[in-house]
């Protein structure tokens, strides 16, 4: 089983705070987070990389968290990443949109840092820290 430092998380959030906890989060929990704080610059970084899960906002200043998605299942195939949506959308249209487009997850914002981590957990296969 690799090392958890070699786990590359995506997190796309345009919301400082949301970030800054989220990234957080994510190293503490002993993951590599990369953050991009659009849709331009997830999808500038998905052109090129590869990660091993992404945390995607759904509302984001230009391209939505969904044409990321898009952008992700047309250039790299559909299920290649588990995404967990991380959003404050909790409406059922947006997770029968989620649903319907092979989201691992959807949480709805505010949630608990050990909940996203055991989210995150769950989608890469690994077992809880204790």
């Amino acid at each position: 089983m690799a090392e958890r430092s070699n786990y590359n998380i995506l997190v796309i959030e345009d919301t400082p705070a949301m970030a800054e906890l989220t990234v957080l989060t994510i190293e503490r929990g002993g993951f590599n987070a990369i953050l991009a704080e659009d849709g331009e610059s997830a999808i500038k970084y998905l052109g090129d990389n590869l990660p091993h899960l992404i945390l995607l906002d759904l509302n984001l200043p230009g391209l939505s968290g969904w044409d990321v998605l898009h952008f992700l299942t047309k250039t790299h195939g559909v299920c290649r990443v588990p995404v967990i949506v991380t959003s404050a959308y909790g409406d059922s249209a947006n997770r029968v949109i989620g649903k319907l487009q092979n989201v691992h997850k959807y949480m709805v914002k505010p949630f608990k840092p050990l909940d996203l981590l055991a989210s995150v957990e769950d989608a890469l296969g690994l077992e809880p820290m204790l």
